[in-house]
């Protein structure tokens, strides 16, 4: 899975460059199966721009992808905290996929859990309130999709152990509130943090969970070049790789950085 434009609705000056039929990224695309954008792209794009990237994905055969701000933003809390919007967001922007043709085949929620519940700036809801504040969402997407899956991401840091069985009962309650079971979740990493053992564990408890197990792969913000931070990304990847028992169902390729300024290939090597 890639996510190549950033949340914000901040993008690379090339990211549209990306879904011209001689765009220089036929090999990477035919290594991809989903390509997700932000719910600021779907929401704000013009039309001409998203019925572009809905009609080239279409033709690669890459599937098409949401990360969703799903919880909403109340008069009690929740504006200017990530990860908050409201459902006419949600709905319109999925309304706008529809109405150029395109289907969200997935929908990645941005770490409902972390600012919903558990992070000090978070509006300490229940596990249970929670859900019922993303429902209404979740059932504008289904309106339109009824064939989407649900999926959460939440980090990984050295704040976040012992996070993890209230994540899965977040799931639990998600599947008996709405009918729909999460199909994933995905960790997005602190790298510098004691990251290891945590996802030793998530792997293990993911799967006998019946929940696909990823990754979101990035670079460091500190990074100089573009260069340095694909080199991060690509050492990143080949550790995950290289131990099975962390190795990832899906690597999510995705950055929440200034860095890369660029979205399609260089004729630089990585190492």
């Amino acid at each position: 899975m890639v996510q190549a434009d950033r949340g914000g609705g901040a993008t690379a000056s090339d990211f549209m460059g990306l879904f011209q039929q001689n765009a220089p990224w036929r090999r990477a695309a035919a290594a991809i199966q989903v390509f997700k954008l932000s719910t600021q792209f779907l929401h704000r794009s013009s039309d001409a721009d998203l019925a572009a990237v809905i009609h080239d994905l279409r033709r690669r055969h890459i599937a098409l992808a949401m990360e969703a701000e799903i919880l909403v933003a109340t008069t009690r809390c929740g504006n200017g905290i990530p990860g908050y919007t409201t459902t006419a967001v949600i709905k319109k922007a999925a309304e706008r996929v529809a109405a150029q043709g395109g289907e969200i085949a997935y929908v990645a929620f941005d770490e409902p859990m972390t600012w919903g519940h558990f992070a000090h700036r978070a509006c300490q809801y229940t596990t249970e309130e929670v859900v019922d504040n993303i429902a209404p969402s979740v059932e504008a997407l289904k309106a339109v999709f009824p064939a989407v899956q649900f999926g959460d991401i939440e980090p990984v840091t050295d704040q976040t152990s012992g996070r993890l069985s209230e994540i899965l009962r977040f799931a639990e309650l998600f599947k008996a509130k709405t009918g729909k079971p999460l199909a994933f979740l995905q960790a997005d990493l602190i790298w510098q943090n004691n990251w290891r053992p945590q996802l030793t564990v998530w792997k293990s408890r993911l799967h006998a969970a019946g929940l696909s197990y990823g990754v979101v792969i990035d670079g460091d913000p500190g990074d100089h070049s573009d260069l340095a931070w694909t080199r991060h990304a690509v050492q990143r990847y080949h550790e995950l790789v290289a131990d099975p028992t962390i190795s990832p169902d899906a690597f999510v390729i995705q950055s929440w950085q200034a860095r890369p300024t660029t979205r399609s290939p260089r004729t630089s090597q990585v190492p």
